[in-house]
């Protein structure tokens, strides 16, 4: 299912009026627009398939459907929950995820593994972050920012100790309950972790509109980009996820086509030569 007209027509209003103001750091900058996500997944073949009406968002990969997204604001806890179809892999986001970091992980499902990628201990590190990991496999690493962040791979259950899950959560800088969190469990491939933590490492600021209110604490400078200059920036993105699995598609079918066959020798060619 493609992100058509009205899809842009509808993001465009939306966008139009705000002024884009540079927001720091990211993992502060409060939800963002979903469609940040969702309109990359749209535009690389995923599938909407939530009922008319409802106000959770159902989409489904396409592969033989190997992914599921909801996007749920009935839910007490987590907003976002991902998963693949044989539910060998979990993971969910709270509300004031930036859709940036989402993304990490979303856009990861639609590229694949990235040659010479590094992994996500690795990504903490190069950032500066402190890690300790453990010879059991677990691990935590923190942020150096003063509202830090907490990264942890843990055991699930003291009675299964080697099943490990993701807990991440960004906590408020002088204590208090979390101001988001995420938790991925199973056999979550190595690459969607990498994308995601190269999200969560970045000093990058993210677009928000001025005087948004729904962020923590993020510091807000005005952006070079006008507003129509920002629209066109999420079209261009969504665009290039679609030829990004456009290209993908054409790989994987010329894959599986047959070799073609030598070429048999011309009637001409075959027959012997006069003496």
């Amino acid at each position: 299912m493609a992100v058509g007209p009205a899809q842009r027509a509808s993001y465009a209003n939306d966008h139009h009026t705000k002024i884009p103001f540079e927001t720091a750091p990211r993992h502060l900058a409060g939800p963002g627009d979903p469609r940040h996500v969702t309109h990359a997944l749209l535009a690389a073949g995923w599938t909407l398939t939530s009922a008319p009406g409802d106000p959770r968002i159902a989409l489904t990969g396409p592969d033989e459907a190997r992914h599921q997204m909801v996007i749920d604001p009935f839910a007490s806890g987590s907003w976002w929950r991902i998963r693949s179809v044989d539910w060998t892999w979990y993971a969910s986001f709270d509300r004031m995820v930036p859709a940036e970091i989402i993304a990490g992980f979303t856009d990861r499902l639609l590229e694949g593994p990235r040659r010479g990628d590094a992994g996500p201990w690795e990504r903490m590190e190069a950032a500066g972050w402190t890690v300790d990991r453990h010879p059991d496999g677990a691990g935590q690493a923190h942020s150096p920012d003063p509202h830090p962040i907490l990264v942890e791979l843990r055991p699930i259950s003291g009675d299964v100790p080697d099943r490990l899950a993701w807990r991440i959560q960004a906590d408020p800088e002088h204590g208090g309950p979390p101001i988001w969190g995420t938790w991925i469990s199973g056999s979550v491939p190595d690459h969607l972790m990498a994308g995601l933590v190269e999200q969560l490492v970045s000093t990058a600021p993210v677009l928000r509109g001025m005087h948004d209110l729904d962020h923590y604490g993020a510091r807000q400078n005005p952006s070079p980009l006008t507003s129509e200059q920002a629209v066109e920036a999420h079209f261009t993105r969504i665009d290039a996820a679609r030829a990004r699995a456009r290209s993908r598609r054409r790989t994987r079918l010329t894959a599986h086509l047959p070799t073609p066959a030598a070429a048999l020798p011309s009637r001409a060619s075959s027959r012997a030569p006069r003496p």
